[in-house]
């Protein structure tokens, strides 16, 4: 694949990152968390992507010596299972953060979901995709140190935005803007489950 190809294909990776980042940035996140979590963020969809990729590679080995195995079922299944428990996250992501506004304890708490094992689960989920787009390239000659450079660099910048711009909003809406967040995120979340399983 071109440097060109690895680009778009890194760009339409970080769509669902890029509609995460945004509500949850509406949070009182600071700089040097966006800064964290960005780096996070990366490493995760180049993790993702190479473990897609390396089992891909070796299901079509098994497929050229086997003949005989249909590789779209697996593929299939594991990308709408990761789908599913993303979309879980999100919705539970989404509903805490609408419950801590309700109850006044946004003031008192972090903020923000971004840190220990919550970034964990959210970095993971919103790069499934990643995962899925592994096995395909497992299948084709592909740069792992480009890909990986490509893709870690592209959603870098994608997640410094997504967050950024959250911020600059959460400023102009106000108290609310964490209940705001919540609530794109728990429609994010049933709109994928939704799409997933029908």
């Amino acid at each position: 694949m071109s440097m060109f190809e690895l680009f778009v294909l890194s760009a339409a990776l970080g769509t669902d990152l890029f509609s995460v980042a945004v509500p949850i940035g509406m949070n009182k996140v600071r700089r040097l968390v966006i800064v964290q979590s960005a780096i996070v963020f990366a490493v995760f969809h180049i993790i993702m992507i190479l473990a897609g990729y390396h089992i891909g590679h070796w299901l079509g080995t098994v497929v050229e010596h086997v003949g005989a195995y249909h590789i779209d079922w697996p593929v299939a299944s594991v990308q709408n299972f990761a789908t599913i428990i993303g979309a879980l996250v999100l919705t539970g992501l989404g509903a805490n953060m609408i419950r801590e506004n309700i109850s006044g304890q946004a003031e008192f708490s972090s903020g923000n979901p971004l840190h220990g094992g919550a970034l964990i689960m959210l970095a993971a989920s919103v790069s499934i995709d990643a995962l899925a787009a592994g096995f395909s390239l497992g299948m084709i000659d592909v740069d792992l140190f480009q890909l990986s450079m490509i893709l870690g660099a592209v959603i870098f910048v994608i997640a410094l935005f997504g967050l950024g711009l959250g911020r600059k909003l959460g400023r102009y809406v106000g108290a609310r803007a964490e209940l705001i967040g919540g609530v794109v995120l728990v429609l994010l979340g049933i709109h994928i489950l939704w799409t997933t399983i029908y």
